[in-house]
């Protein structure tokens, strides 16, 4: 196959190892690769934009780390993580809740990264599932995996198809490293990553999570690469969105080796998701205005308006978690919460006398596209 060879395991199981992708004809997907690259890079330049530009953008990585576990199962949606990543850590399904946490705080720990891809790949793996209550699955956090993986698949040979052995992995893994890394100013970077993005999911090289990794690695490296100044290029909501689509495409070009398909799909998935995250930013800075109209009463220095800025970025929080961030006493912080309720920009869900979670409904519903009752 053009694409890579079927190796047997010690079982005699065929376990498909993945060649360094070709590369597709320019011409045949260079309008794709322009198009998610000119929404990619206003997303950026918005991001730097914005006064604090890291706290903007955590919520952006923490949507994609909900969309992108969306994908693998999970239920937990935007409002849930923001509730739970409270310090009353509430949430309806807890476990599920902390294994997405878990996703964005591995992203997170690795935004900054300049070094080795293979060492971010174990890394944000270990961060993942160290936790996990399944002692198997903690004990292979932050290791390549030692059992073969794989996925149903009515074509293959009794039904499934089995991702690299586990015993190819670290060869596989440093083939892919060299692919990823490499420079070649011919080649746009984010064409690169598609393909990059393509031959890590045929390798699988972790026990689980490959799917989460793997669409973190896009926007890591590209910053990492310096193509983006920040680690921007989501498209988890978009595979969320059409994930039977997206595996689908990976498969086809397996059997195929014909990458033009899936680097056009790649692309299209990467420019909706910006697309609609530069519309979220959009509507960010119309909500600050609203909010400034509405608190002009207070003093600028007053605990409201500082408040106000952290409601933008941090949607849901207890008082105890506005002090940490903000300052001031626990009962300056308080009132300040209750005038914001008073002025309907604060709601408070859980009706609690201690540890009351306040939460910034217009932020959530800017963010969160499976919001459920606010009234709950």
């Amino acid at each position: 196959m053009d694409s890579g060879t079927y190796e047997s395991d010690e079982d005699g199981v065929l376990c498909f190892r993945p060649v360094v992708p070709r590369l597709p004809a320019l011409e045949d997907v260079h309008d794709a690769v322009d198009d998610a690259l000119r929404r990619l890079r206003e997303f950026d330049r918005l991001l730097g934009e914005w006064p604090q530009p890291g706290s903007i953008g955590r919520l952006f990585a923490r949507l994609d780390a909900v969309h992108s576990s969306g994908a693998e199962g999970s239920t937990t949606t935007f409002t849930d993580l923001m509730e739970f990543e409270t310090s009353a850590r509430v949430a309806t399904d807890l476990d599920d809740a902390e294994s997405v946490a878990a996703c964005a705080d591995a992203f997170e720990a690795e935004a900054d990264s300049v070094g080795d891809l293979l060492a971010v790949t174990l890394r944000m793996h270990r961060r993942l599932f160290e936790r996990a209550r399944n002692r198997m699955i903690s004990l292979e956090a932050g290791r390549w995996k030692s059992r073969r993986n794989a996925t149903p698949d009515q074509e293959a040979r009794g039904g499934y198809f089995y991702y690299t052995r586990p015993r190819s992995v670290p060869a596989a893994m440093q083939e892919w490293s060299g692919f990823t890394m490499a420079a070649d100013p011919r080649v746009p970077e984010i064409l690169r990553q598609a393909l990059s993005h393509w031959m890590f999911e045929q390798i699988h090289p972790v026990a689980d999570g490959n799917g989460r990794i793997g669409r973190l690695l896009v926007p890591l490296g590209l910053k990492i690469k310096g193509s983006l100044k920040n680690a921007c290029a989501f498209f988890g909501e978009a595979v969320h969105e059409d994930q039977q689509l997206y595996v689908e495409a990976l498969k086809a070009t397996r059997i195929s080796g014909d990458p033009t398909a899936w680097s056009r799909l790649f692309m299209a998935l990467i420019s909706r998701t910006a697309e609609r995250n530069i519309g979220r930013i959009d509507a960010l800075h119309d909500l600050e205005r609203k909010w400034r109209d509405a608190t002009t009463s207070f003093r600028l220095d007053s605990m409201v308006h500082r408040l106000v800025r952290l409601a933008l970025t941090r949607p849901a929080f207890t008082i105890h978690d506005a002090v940490r961030e903000i300052g001031g006493t626990f009962a300056s912080v308080n009132a300040a919460a209750d005038s914001l309720a008073a002025a309907g920009i604060l709601t408070i869900p859980s009706r609690a006398k201690r540890n009351r979670i306040f939460v910034a409904e217009e932020v959530l519903a800017i963010f969160d596209r499976f919001r459920a009752d606010p009234l709950r």
